[in-house]
């Protein structure tokens, strides 16, 4: 996060005060501080609100996450081209793997649950019950394919 800050700060720094992009920081910097609310809240009332029929806001957490991903990758690899010094910024959970298909539990658990697939809710939502963080068709979570 240090890092983050040190790279919007030179690049607004070396742009001026306001940025041609400055719409990308503040849109960065906005969901940080919602995630650290959302993370600051009691875990169990959270749970509790998406147990109550809410949880299609996991699913827009997953698909936030996987768009947070992209950028991320497509950033990082840029920035290597540009060999700008990241030595610092290690990506805490490995590498995104690329090219992974999705499990059929996940597929059909999609298709079950969205009127459009493919699209990219529903892969998101799949990717999720491949991964064991969703309970698929059959009720149970469990890790799937080359997801595990």
């Amino acid at each position: 996060m240090k890092n983050l800050d040190r790279i919007i700060k030179r690049v607004i720094k070396e742009e001026g005060d306001r940025s041609s992009r400055y719409m990308f920081f503040s849109n960065l910097q906005q969901m940080r501080r919602q995630c650290d609310m959302l993370l600051d809240l009691d875990e169990n009332m959270v749970e509790s609100i998406l147990e109550n029929g809410h949880d299609w806001a996991q699913d827009h957490i997953a698909e936030a996450k996987n768009n947070m991903d992209q950028v991320f990758d497509f950033i990082m690899n840029e920035s290597k081209r540009e060999n700008i010094d990241n030595d610092d910024m290690v990506m805490s959970e490995g590498k995104k793997k690329t090219g992974t298909k999705l499990c059929a539990r996940g597929k059909a658990a999609a298709k079950a649950k969205f009127e459009v697939y493919p699209s990219a809710y529903a892969n998101g939502f799949a990717v999720q019950v491949c991964k064991g963080k969703i309970k698929g068709l059959d009720g149970k979570k469990h890790c799937s394919g080359s997801y595990c």
